[in-house]
C-alpha cells in the first residue's frame, strides 16, 4: 500500500500549493519504506501525475479542493482530507485504522446523478461535457486532413 501525505516542514499540508510529499510503503498494516519527493512546481497535473506514477492507493493532506477530489476518486485514490499534525503520525493512524481528518470536505458540492456516469458533478465548464465531443461544422473547416 501506498500513502503519499502532503507535507510541509514535517507536518500535513494542504494539497493545494504543497510542494512536497511524503511517501510510505506499508505491507501488513507497517510501515516498510518512506521517501519525501520534491514537486517541481505545483498544478493539478504534476499532482495527478506524482499520485499516478507512484501507484498511490491513500492521499492524507489538509485542505482538499473539489477538482482535485473529483480526480483522485475517480483514479480510485482513498482521500484522508482535513487532517493536522505530524505527517507520519497522520499515516500511523491510518495503518491502524483511527478515524481522522474532516470526511465532511468529501461530501462538499456531492450531488448524486445517475445521468452523470463519471460523477464529474456537470461542472462541464471545465470539460468537453458529458460524452461523445461534437465539433460544430463551422469549426470542422479549420480542422487538417487526418490520412
Amino acid at each position: 500500500m501506498k500513502i503519499v501525505i502532503a507535507y510541509a516542514d514535517g507536518l500535513v499540508a494542504d494539497a493545494n500549493g504543497c510542494k512536497q510529499f511524503l511517501i510510505l510503503t506499508a505491507e501488513n498494516g507497517q510501515p516498510t519504506a518512506k521517501e519525501l519527493l520534491d514537486m517541481p512546481g505545483f498544478s493539478s497535473t504534476t499532482m495527478l501525475t506524482l499520485m499516478s506514477k507512484t501507484q498511490a492507493d491513500v492521499f492524507i493532506c489538509g485542505g482538499l479542493g473539489i477538482a482535485m477530489r473529483n480526480a483522485l476518486e475517480m483514479l480510485g485514490v482513498v482521500l484522508v482530507p482535513g487532517v493536522t499534525g505530524p505527517a507520519e503520525e497522520a499515516a500511523a493512524k491510518f495503518l491502524v485504522g483511527e478515524q481522522q481528518g474532516d470526511p465532511g470536505i468529501l461530501a462538499l458540492c456531492r450531488e448524486e446523478d445517475p445521468d452523470d456516469p463519471m460523477a464529474c458533478m456537470h461542472d462541464c465548464a471545465r470539460c468537453a461535457g458529458c460524452g461523445p465531443i461534437r465539433v460544430p461544422e463551422e469549426a470542422k473547416k479549420n480542422l487538417p486532413d487526418v490520412h
